[in-house]
Parts: C-alpha cells; sequence; structure tokens
C-alpha cells in the first residue's frame, strides 16, 4: 500500500507543477498496481485522477474512459463522494467536448450529491462550475441562477456565504434594485 501511496502523493505532485505527462503515467501506474494489489477504491480514485490528468492533456476519449470507469465503480461500491466528485470531473470533459447539456447535467447531479451529503463546500465547486459553463453559452442569467443557488444551499453560518451574498447586492446596487 506503501508504493500506492507513493505512486498518488509523485502524481498529485507532478499535477500541481504543470507536469501532466509525468503525472499521467504516474497515475496510470498507481491504477494497475492497485488493480494487481485489489485495492478497488485506490485503482477508482486514481482513474479519476488520470480522466482530470487526460482532459489536460487534450486527450478527451481518454479522459472520458478513465472516469466512466471510476463512475462505475463508486456507483456499484454505493460510494456516493466518489461519485459526486467523479460527475464533476466528467462534467469537466463533457464541457471540454462540447456536450454542453451532459455538462449541465453532470454539474447538477454532482451538486445534489454532495448537498445530500452535507458537502455544502464540494456542492458549490459543481455550482460553480455550472455557472462558469452558463457564463461561456452567454447565458447570464443561468449563469446567476447557479451561482445564487450554490450560495444558498451553503450553511447560513458559512462565512463564505456571507462574502458572496455581499458581493452578489453590489451590482443591485448600481442598477437601484437592491
Amino acid at each position: 500500500m506503501n508504493d500506492l501511496n507513493s505512486l498518488q502523493e509523485e502524481g498529485v505532485q507532478a499535477f500541481r507543477a504543470g507536469d501532466y505527462e509525468l503525472a499521467q503515467t504516474r497515475f496510470e501506474a498507481l491504477a494497475k498496481a492497485a488493480a494487481a494489489e485489489n485495492a478497488l477504491d485506490k485503482r477508482a480514485e486514481a482513474l479519476n485522477d488520470l480522466g482530470v490528468v487526460l482532459k489536460q492533456l487534450d486527450d478527451l476519449p481518454g479522459a472520458f474512459a478513465a472516469l466512466e470507469e471510476a463512475l462505475a465503480y463508486y456507483q456499484g461500491q454505493d460510494n456516493e463522494k466518489g461519485e459526486g466528485q467523479v460527475l464533476g470531473n466528467l462534467g469537466m470533459v463533457e464541457e471540454a467536448a462540447g456536450k454542453y447539456e451532459d455538462a449541465v447535467q453532470s454539474y447538477l447531479d454532482a451538486a445534489a450529491i454532495f448537498e445530500e451529503l452535507g458537502e455544502s463546500e464540494l456542492a458549490m465547486y459543481s455550482w460553480q462550475a455550472l455557472s462558469r459553463l452558463k457564463l461561456r453559452q452567454k447565458e447570464w442569467l443561468g449563469a446567476i441562477a447557479a451561482y445564487e443557488e450554490g450560495i444558498a444551499r451553503l450553511p447560513d453560518t458559512s462565512f463564505k456565504k456571507k462574502v458572496l451574498q455581499k458581493l452578489l447586492q453590489v451590482p443591485n446596487k448600481f442598477l437601484g434594485t437592491g
């Protein structure tokens, strides 16, 4: 298991450093080694990470394959948090492939899972991704609505929620609607 953790750490470090080719080799090695050790949770995690790396390398078919395999595993294990993470990443790959409606659904599904699990910060990332997609599509109201939806679902005690709500009030003051 120590070798698996080393491969994962090396992959993460390479990714953070922007060395996507090295990250790819580490995550591929991790997925293979995890399968050999029957560490299927670790394999699914490696496939999720590999999907993100392959997206960065513009290997969208490879990214889809890795993420779909990870998603099938997590769904089969009823691992909702893993499923939500993969769905968020799958949305990112679908968006890059121009499959916008699929991306919207993946982001919505990820947000719903995270909200159900009480992972409001992770849900907010999904809502933000959906908002950015809507902005790219020049769907201004949809972008604002997605962002506001994410903020509304943060806990009332969240510092982030309070700051974001204040920021959203600023345009309304300039428009005379706030």
